[in-house]
C-alpha cells in the first residue's frame, strides 16, 4: 500500500515539474515574438459617391459646356482636316494633287525651323450665316495623342457676320510637338452663349 502510494506521488511530482516547465516556455515565447497586428485602416473614400453614368463630362478648356440650341440659319457646310507631318503623312507618288498639298501649307517656310513650326494638324472649317448679322465664334475642341483625355480649345471670332466664311484653325509647332497627333475633335459655331451648329470626329 505504501508503495502505491509512493508510485502515485511520484507521478504527480513529474506531471507538476513538466507542467511549470511548459509554462515557463509558452512565456519565453511570447515574450520573444512581437505582436503583428494588421493596423486598422480607415476608409478613404469619406462618403464619397460613384459618378452618374450620364454626367456631361466638360472639356478641360472651358469652365461649363454650352447649351446646344441649333440654328436652322447657321450651318457647317465641310469641314477639311490635313496632318502636315511627312513623317505620319507622306503623300502618295504621282499624285499631283496630294504632292502640292504640303508644298501649299509650307509656302514660305525656307528654314527647318519654319518648317517645324507649320508641322501639325490643319482644320479648315466652311460655314454660313443665312440669317441676321450677329456676333460668332468658331470654336475647336480636341484631344491629341500625349495629352490622353485632356482636351485643348481654339477659337476665332466674328463680329457682326453673316454670309459665308472659311475658317482655318491649326494645332502646329510646339503645341503640335508637345501634344502629338489630334485624334479626335468637336467644331462649335457659338452665338449669344449657344452653341447653334456642330459636329464631332467619330471617336470624341
Amino acid at each position: 500500500m505504501v508503495g502505491i502510494k509512493y508510485v502515485l506521488m511520484r507521478k504527480l511530482l513529474i506531471l507538476a515539474i513538466f507542467g511549470l516547465l511548459s509554462d515557463s516556455l509558452q512565456a519565453e515565447d511570447s515574450s520573444g515574438v512581437p505582436d503583428f497586428r494588421p493596423a486598422k485602416v480607415e476608409p478613404t473614400t469619406a462618403g464619397a459617391e460613384a459618378p452618374a453614368a450620364n454626367v456631361v463630362r466638360v472639356p478641360d478648356g472651358m469652365k461649363i459646356d454650352l447649351p446646344v440650341e441649333q440654328d436652322e440659319s447657321v450651318s457647317l457646310n465641310k469641314i477639311y482636316t490635313y496632318l502636315n507631318d511627312p513623317t505620319r503623312n507622306k503623300p502618295a507618288v504621282g499624285n499631283g494633287m496630294m504632292m502640292y498639298e504640303p508644298k501649299y501649307w509650307n509656302h514660305g517656310a525656307i528654314l527647318a525651323k519654319d518648317k517645324l513650326d507649320r508641322r501639325g494638324n490643319i482644320f479648315v472649317i466652311n460655314w454660313q450665316n443665312d440669317g441676321q448679322p450677329g456676333d460668332f465664334t468658331v470654336r475647336l475642341d480636341y484631344r491629341q495623342a500625349m495629352t490622353r483625355e485632356r482636351v485643348m480649345t481654339q477659337t476665332q471670332e466674328y463680329k457682326n457676320f453673316d454670309g459665308y466664311e472659311k475658317t482655318v484653325l491649326k494645332v502646329t509647332g510646339d503645341e503640335y510637338l508637345r501634344g502629338g497627333v489630334v485624334h479626335s475633335w468637336r467644331i462649335s459655331i457659338v452665338k449669344d452663349g449657344k452653341i447653334v451648329a456642330q459636329k464631332k470626329s467619330f471617336i470624341w
